[in-house]
Formats: structure tokens, sequence, C-alpha cells
């Protein structure tokens, strides 16, 4: 099978992940398997096995997007393309269509569609969501990484239940496990100090500025710290409100790290503070590294992968909530074991193993 998956970039984030352990299982599979960027780069790169093929749009001109596209469709004539997000999904159907190729073409949903249109400013990608339920259709398959965006997807796209396919997010492989033995160096991961840790891009829906608050409010009744893993352009606003509450010897923002997992395992406790996911690929990294949780009841994945043992949920957007669940799963963290257990249920090979069927029966 010539299998393609196509994305913007492979730079931080839960798409780009997915694809790298994707990619690198077809291929492994002895598959033919293509990953095409618009932006070459990136920093998960280096993560992709070398027998897959690179592929970068001869122009990143907009007047020359679908040209550069259709010519790589054309030429390479692949047998199924992947891609996410209603821009990526749109323009890969409207793609194809210019195209005039057979390839199939499988889109993906991976976040909370709804709620990111009311939330985004009105751009060309919002705009992108009104043509949903008029390009979606001519989709060959549709992907959603959890039940929740599955059944949402259906009503805003209007298309069959049939057409959509849940399949969660292939989020733990032994990998994972590996990484969360390997060495740290901060000096708070080795104080007796309880550390929370969160692992996300600095932007609205993480809603990092809700930890931040509870953290602060927690503080006034024990010690705690807080260690933020990711990068994004609400560095220097999430920066300002740690000083404005004189937070700058409990919460620190580390940047980027390709392998949080390490992080996360030297940790007391993970948190997810988002207001909104599609799946929550970071909570499975968490659960790999025996870290009990604390996440937002948000729409969709925390639900759905914690359940009612593996971790607890608070509603949405309630600091006090958030900062009194914190302090309880400090004091009765969940057996490590039950909680790597749970994390293998997500396995790479094991979720794969649904893209194959589906990609065979399309091809079939």
């Amino acid at each position: 099978m010539k299998l393609a998956y196509f994305y913007r970039n492979l730079n931080q984030g839960g798409i780009q992940k997915m694809i790298v352990n994707a990619a690198n299982y077809f291929v492994e599979q002895g598959n033919d398997v293509s990953v095409v960027l618009m932006i070459s780069g990136g920093e998960y790169v280096s993560l992709l096995d070398p027998r897959i093929k690179l592929i970068y749009f001869s122009s990143l001109k907009k007047s020359r997007l679908f040209f550069s596209f259709s010519e790589i469709l054309k030429r390479e004539k692949f047998d199924v393309l992947f891609t996410a997000t209603p821009s990526l999904n749109t323009f890969t159907i409207i793609g194809r269509l210019m195209a005039r190729v057979k390839t199939k073409i499988v889109i993906s949903e991976r976040n909370n569609t709804v709620v990111f249109f009311k939330n985004s400013a009105l751009t060309l990608s919002k705009l992108t969501f009104l043509s949903i339920p008029l390009l979606y259709r001519f989709a060959d398959a549709i992907v959603a990484v959890s039940k929740g965006l599955g059944k949402s997807l259906q009503k805003v796209a209007l298309v069959p239940a049939k057409k959509i396919h849940v399949i969660y997010n292939p989020a733990w492989s032994p990998e994972l496990e590996k990484q969360a033995g390997l060495p740290v160096q901060h000096d708070w991961l080795d104080d007796t100090v309880p550390v929370l840790i969160t692992v996300g891009r600095l932007v609205d829906a993480k809603n990092h500025e809700l930890l931040i608050d509870a953290v602060a409010l927690l503080s006034k009744k024990r010690g705690v710290r807080l260690i933020i893993i990711g990068e994004g352009p609400l560095r220097e606003k999430l920066q300002t409100q740690i000083n404005r509450l004189n937070l700058q010897d409990f919460v620190r923002l580390e940047g980027f790290k390709l392998n949080p997992v390490s992080w996360m395992s030297k940790a007391s406790l993970f948190v997810l503070s988002s207001d909104y996911e599609g799946f929550g690929n970071v909570l499975v990294e968490a659960l790999a590294a025996g870290l009990t949780i604390v996440s937002t009841d948000c729409d969709y994945g925390p639900a759905e992968i914690l359940e009612d043992r593996y971790g607890f949920l608070v509603p949405i957007g309630q600091v006090n909530a958030l900062s009194e669940q914190i302090d309880y799963a400090l004091d009765h963290p969940i057996d490590p074991v039950l909680l790597t257990n749970r994390a293998r249920e997500f396995s790479v090979n094991q979720i794969m193993k649904h893209y194959q069927s589906l990609f065979t029966s399309l091809i079939s």
C-alpha cells in the first residue's frame, strides 16, 4: 500500500506526534510511506523512520498551494492519503477533485470543532468551518479520535454515522516507558516539595491561566510547585501572570521538550486544565509515566481515557475545584501499575490495526 500523511509541519503538537507514530508503524509493516508537508523542518522530523519519504510543497504562495498539492497527488499516485483539522481536510478534498486522481482521502477531526469555531476570530480557518457540511461528504472516510467528538461531528458535517470511524490516538509505545527512565536535570525534581507538571502548547485552549491561579490558591495551604512544558504565543502573557502573582519561585515555563515523559515520571502529579480537547495524548503519556492525573472534564477525551478509576476529573474553568482536587490527589496517588497498564490500551500497535483495516477496506 502506498500511503501518505499530509500536514502543515512537524512542529510540536498532538497531531504531529500521531503522524510520526502512524507513519513509523506503517513503514515498519512494509508499506511505501510518505509524509507530505507544506513547511520543511520541525521538532518531530528527527523521530521519523529514515525509510519514510519526506515531500514538500514546491511553492507556499497562496495562489500556488492547490497547484503544488495537485502536482504531488498526480506524481505520487498514493493509494490512501490521511490528513487532519478542518482547514486541511477541506483543502485536501478540493485538491483531490482538482487533481482528478483515484487516491482515497481519509480526513480526521482531532479537536472540538464546534468550540474551536466559536472561540476563534473571523479568519479563513473559521470560514472553512462553514464548508464542512458541503465538502466532508466527498471524503472516503472520516476519523474521530473520541466517541464524543464523533457524535458531535456527525451533526456538524451532516454525514451518516457509518462514514465516521472512532479510532483513538496511537499514543503509547514501548519507547514511552524507555523515555520515562531517562534522567532529567532540574533542581525541583530532586526536592521534597511536590511538583505538578503539565504539557501542552501555550494557547488559549489549554487554559494554563486557570492552572496558575489554582497553584496560587493551593500555595497558601501547602508547598507545591508547577512546571509547564510547551511553547506558544501566550508565553509572555503567562509569565506576566506568574510575576503578578509573585509565583516566580513556584511556577516555571520550561519550553518545549522532545521527550516530556522523562519529565513527567519525576513529577508528583500531572494536571490538564484545558477548556476543550479532541482526545488528549498527554494524558496517555502521563499514564505511561505512572503519574496520577487531575484533568478538567472537557469535551472531548479526558473522561473516555480516565473513566472513573484512572484519574480525577473536575469541571472546566473552576479554579477552586481544580485547586482542591490537586490537593486531594497529591495525598491520594493512584497505583502506578494500574495507570501504566491503562496507557498500554492505547498502544500504537493496537490502535494502528484499526487504521490498517480501514485503509485496506478503502482500496480493496
